[in-house]
């Protein structure tokens, strides 16, 4: 099976790309040639590709399939609702006769009858050993993300005595981890449609996570707690001082972690392919 995988140069290309392109054996490219487009039994259009690169897969005579992600703009599409995103979505699916869609969580999977894929972790991540105290809070990714949430978490911090860091080297080094989206980076889509890379990654970190209630966190079930407001915040990191709990969320990430794996997880993506080359032949 000839697999050729297009897309751009953002995180979600470099794990839903080229690391599980590089794992299946695929073709890997964000600049398809002729010959490309010609020789592909099945191709994969990564999120905002089947904008780009639109006229040259309406016209492929492979199976295409379009992992969409969080194809909807942000923040400015952060607060549409099911209906409105479910609407675009199917649209370029039948404009493109696009044989399988690929989706970030199981309720994204459900609302555009889709497959849902879950992110595998990052690549060398592995659970480590826990102090003995809680010492550091971190946060991964953009920090404009947070919006208030940072403000809240570094207060709290400071009053627990404890750091608060933001893209730490190694998430080991972190004793707690924290996701959270505040004002226009919050919103039903994100709630429900987000991918959970970030707990996939406290998983393979063996880190507890605090965060607000998602639908891949309900579906990836990574040890830690719910917060929806600032003002619970020093419960609950409070909750995770003692060394015990810290230990507990360490030994469940370690019986999950090798659901996660990008061995895993390409084998996923390849049955799903399989399937998609089955239906157009």
């Amino acid at each position: 099976m000839n697999v050729l995988i297009v897309g751009g140069s953002k995180g979600s290309w470099h794990m839903r790309g080229r690391q599980l392109g590089a794992a299946m054996g695929a073709r890997v490219t964000t600049r398809p040639n002729a010959t490309d487009w010609a020789t592909a039994d099945v191709i994969v259009l990564v999120k905002h590709a089947v904008d780009t690169w639109f006229r040259e897969a309406k016209t492929s005579k492979a199976a295409l399939i379009w992992d969409v992600l969080d194809y909807w703009p942000q923040p400015t599409g952060n607060q549409r609702d099911e209906h409105d995103l479910v609407r675009e979505i199917l649209q370029v699916r039948d404009t493109l006769k696009i044989h399988q869609l690929i989706a970030a969580t199981e309720a994204m999977a459900t609302a555009i009858g889709g497959v849902y894929l879950p992110h595998h972790h990052r690549i060398g991540l592995s659970p480590a050993p826990v102090r003995s105290e809680l010492q550091v809070v971190a946060y991964e990714g953009s920090p404009r993300y947070l919006g208030s949430w940072r403000v809240a978490l570094e207060q709290v911090c400071a009053r627990l005595g404890l750091s608060f860091v933001v893209n730490p080297r190694e998430l080991g080094q972190a004793d707690l981890l924290v996701a959270f989206r505040g004002e226009q980076w919050d919103g039903w889509a994100c709630r429900q449609w987000k991918s959970g890379i970030k707990y996939v990654n406290a998983i393979a970190a063996g880190r507890p996570i605090l965060t607000q209630h998602s639908a891949a966190f309900g579906e990836i079930l990574p040890p830690g707690l719910i917060v929806e407001h600032p003002e619970a915040l020093g419960l609950a990191i409070e909750y995770f001082a003692p060394r015990d709990r810290r230990e507990s969320a360490l030994q469940r990430a370690r019986k999950k972690v090798d659901e996660f794996s990008v061995d895993r997880i390409a084998k996923r993506y390849q049955a799903i392919l399989q399937s998609a080359v089955g239906v157009a032949a």
